[in-house]
């Protein structure tokens, strides 16, 4: 059996092979970008390095020294990067570079388009930005040494086909040395001028020197070395931002709306957050990643700080550099530490601030936005009492006033347009658009001209509680309680009064047969063209949120509606007439069950007997056409 540190030849795995084979084989256009993934991932080892040596002495590391090198040899056709970061140990090498990560292939892989430039701008949002190398590349050489280790050195090789080599090496040194043989037909990429200008383009905000020798051999720095974050907003163009949102933080196209700010006084600190465009693939996923990396004084301290943003801005991306925190601060310091809970909630407010801006100045592109991100602006209902009033500004809903899914109101639109001496905000849930204005509780609503929102996101059902009103509006669903329009419903409430004295008998005989299904029977003011709905008690559960918990496998307490007839429609009218010549008439029964059913169904509920419902609408079908 070898030893760990003799030569040894291993395989990439399957999924890994075709990542490789895409890399080298489909994606010819913006080839450029290996360069901009190479740098930023020793960047990110030199910023690893600088963290570890506050906290380890015995690393005697000297920030100063810090940087990336470049040489590029035209008449070699290679490209060799080194920096003097953590590096790695051989166990590293083959968990960082020899395995590709599964979950982020896996998107990577899910998310191609076929649009070469496209595909290419996913390569570093997934984490797979070293392999972009075999673009350009037909061989690499990775010879790298683990600062603070005894171990030595390591050499990573491979052709990028299948396998990939792993030997024992000699470096002077901690740190990482890539070398890049390029492909023949790639030369253009060893041309100094070439990868000066890519370097410019791409890693100008590298928070490290970059050095490159010049004509006479001499090193010499090659990027802006100040970070973007910690420059004036007027030093800074909107190319520069649009490129560090997507080279620095593995933003995919371009950022909807950008802050930048340098806070002076009480708190000190520099931010740069964005506003994404689209989601992240890992937007909703259990192991998904806040987007805000924390820096104190300039030394990157963490990822994925959720300390800094509350849960539902996860979706955000960015920088925050404090001056006021510890440089040894650690994740448990963080969750009680009154520096970042002043900070929290000034980026909060700053980004809540922005995002209805940019709901009234440009009501198109927030659209869009609330179409990627809206359930989860939702979630701060439940999470953010603090700014209950602003999240309720941002929200967004279809409604029976818009032609399309597209059309979304706010809350204060609503208010706006209500009609003279309504009193309330109605809303229905529903599993969809159509579901829900197809509902026959929507009747006198449409007949009224009156709006009716439509929540049909399945958060909506756990966050309605939190957003019971808005000013001094109350939200009240059309679905549930006794009906109450005041002055508009007016000629309904009159006309339900009557019915109910009409009905009285029949809706007491329908309650008998439903007595172990409806808690009760009752004439209504809402329907217009349908025989019955049920109704929910004010503060039971609703019909789709019973649907949602059953299909998440939640035991549902049983419970009883309310079941509402129309005593105008013709089916209720024939009943009740039946009723008068013969309460105890046997087909009543039946025709109460259909009913019921035709209600459940209304609602998109399943009834609870199918061969029962079917056997009963066979009978009534075989009397009308025996007739």
């Amino acid at each position: 059996m070898q030893s760990e540190n003799t030569a040894k030849k291993m395989e990439f795995q399957a999924e890994a092979k075709q990542l490789l084979r895409l890399m080298i084989h489909s994606l010819y256009s913006h080839k450029e970008v290996f360069l901009r993934e190479l740098i930023s991932n020793a960047s990110d080892a030199l910023d690893k390095l600088r963290f570890d040596a506050l906290t380890n002495r015995a690393l005697g590391i000297c920030d100063s020294g810090l940087a990336v090198r470049i040489k590029a040899d035209k008449e070699a056709k290679t490209i060799t990067i080194s920096d003097n970061g953590i590096g790695m140990s051989r166990r590293e090498v083959i968990e960082n570079i020899g395995t590709i990560a599964r979950s982020g292939s896996k998107a990577f892989l899910e998310k191609m388009t076929g649009d070469q430039k496209l595909d290419s701008n996913l390569i570093g949002q997934f984490g797979v930005g070293f392999y972009s190398v075999f673009m350009v590349a037909n061989r690499v050489q990775v010879i790298t040494r683990r600062a603070g280790s005894d171990e030595g050195a390591v050499m990573w090789e491979s052709d990028g086909e299948s396998s990939y080599t792993l030997t024992d090496a000699v470096k002077d040194g901690h740190g990482t040395e890539v070398i890049i043989y390029l492909k023949e037909d790639e030369g253009e990429f060893a041309q100094d001028w070439q990868v000066r200008s890519l370097v410019k383009k791409y890693s100008d905000f590298i928070a490290f020197p970059i050095y490159m020798p010049d004509k006479e051999g001499k090193e010499e720095v090659v990027n802006q070395t100040k970070p973007l974050w910690r420059r004036a907003v007027s030093e800074v163009t909107a190319e520069q931002y649009d490129e560090f949102y997507a080279q620095a933080l593995g933003g995919f196209g371009k950022p909807l709306s950008t802050l930048h700010t340098n806070a002076e006084g009480v708190l000190e600190y520099s931010s740069l957050i964005f506003i994404p465009a689209e989601p992240a693939f890992d937007l909703f996923s259990l192991e998904r990643k806040h987007g805000v990396k924390l820096y104190v004084k300039r030394v990157f301290i963490m990822d994925n700080c959720k300390e800094l943003l509350p849960e539902y801005l996860r979706f955000v991306r960015g920088i925050i550099d404090s001056e006021d925190l510890p440089l040894n601060v650690s994740r448990e310091m963080l969750q009680k530490n009154a520096v970042m809970e002043r900070m929290s909630k000034a980026l909060v407010s700053k980004i809540l601030g922005k995002l209805k801006e940019l709901a009234e100045n440009d009501p198109k592109a927030y659209g869009g936005f609330w179409k990627n991100f809206g359930v989860v602006i939702k979630e701060g209902l439940h999470t953010d009492y603090e700014n209950r009033e602003k999240l309720l500004e941002l929200l967004r809903f279809q409604s029976s006033m818009g032609d399309s899914a597209d059309d979304l109101v706010s809350l204060k639109q609503y208010v706006d347009r209500m009609r003279e001496d309504q009193k309330d905000i109605y809303y229905i849930t529903g599993e969809s658009r159509d579901v829900a204005q197809k509902s026959p509780h929507l009747e006198v609503f449409r007949a009224k001209s009156i709006e009716v929102l439509y929540l049909v996101d399945p958060i909506d059902e756990w966050v309605i509680g939190d957003m019971l009103s808005y000013g001094d509006k109350q939200l009240r669903s059309v679905t549930k309680g006794d009906l109450d329009l005041g002055e508009l419903g007016k000629e309904e409430a009159d006309r339900q009064k009557a019915a109910q004295t009409e009905v009285q008998g029949l809706s007491e005989r329908i309650k008998e047969v439903l007595a172990d299904m409806v808690e009760d029977v009752r004439a209504t003011g809402r329907l217009k063209d349908s025989p019955a709905c049920l109704v929910a008690g004010e503060h039971a559960m609703g019909a789709h949120l019973e649907k949602i918990m059953k299909a998440m496998g939640q035991n549902v307490p049983k419970s009883k509606k309310i079941l509402e007839i129309n005593a105008d429609h013709a089916i209720i009218k024939n009943m009740n007439v039946r009723y008068e010549k013969d309460s105890a008439d046997p087909e009543l029964e039946q025709w109460a069950l259909l009913l019921y059913e035709g209600a459940l169904i209304a609602e998109g509920q399943m009834v609870p007997d199918p061969l029962g419902y079917s056997r009963r609408v066979n009978d009534v079908l075989a009397k009308i056409s025996a007739s």
